[in-house]
């Protein structure tokens, strides 16, 4: 979150800078990129003020989470940006390639927030079929076995733990998911039935 508000730095005196421009009577480019500088200025601290009030509302742990489609913040700050850009411009006739770079990356990050989102979301997820256990909490750290090959499943208050006959174990820190309790039933199912199952065999 603090990261995302650096972006408001250039901002204010953005603004500023397109409301001194229209004072003193702008016409033609520069009437138009004081208004671009007002309205993206503007529309980014819009933004800001609606996230935190956004944050400030209770979180409704039953809720399900959904990635949105694409994310307005990254989009009004890329914006801020390339006005920001524009207006050195403006001022010098060299475009400021760092800032037109970050302004290219931070347009990325708001048009594919869903799929980005989605795809971390999938990385993470817990899948239980009738083949295989798969689970993943870090980009490089995942774990998959077939059930034939598991051997145990415990539970404690944080974590969930399954053992392999290759030795192999897989550890699911269930203190750090919002939706912890799910998970905990999904895994309590699959041990029951791990545990009906060897019963059988026996």
């Amino acid at each position: 979150m603090v990261q995302k508000y650096q972006h408001l730095l250039p901002a204010a005196p953005l603004m500023l800078a397109g409301v001194d421009t229209l004072r003193h009577g702008a016409h033609g480019l520069e009437l138009v990129l004081a208004i671009f500088e007002i309205a993206t200025s503007a529309l980014l601290l819009a933004s800001v003020i609606r996230e935190i009030r956004a944050a400030r509302r209770p979180v409704d742990p039953h809720a399900s989470h959904h990635p949105h489609g694409v994310d307005w913040f990254h989009l009004f700050a890329a914006g801020v940006l390339f006005a920001e850009a524009a207006e050195r411009w403006h001022l010098t006739h060299h475009w400021p390639r760092p800032v037109l770079l970050t302004a290219a990356v931070t347009l990325a990050l708001g048009v594919f927030h869903g799929r980005i989102d989605a795809g971390i979301r999938n990385r993470r997820a817990l899948r239980l079929s009738d083949e295989e256990l798969y689970f993943s909490t870090r980009p490089w750290a995942r774990f998959r076995a077939q059930w034939a090959d598991v051997t145990a499943i415990d539970l404690d208050p944080r974590s969930a733990t399954i053992r392999t006959r290759q030795g192999r174990i897989g550890r699911l820190d269930l203190a750090d998911l919002e939706n912890a309790a799910a998970v905990r039933a999904a895994l309590t199912d699959a041990r029951n039935r791990l545990v009906r199952s060897t019963s059988t065999a026996e």
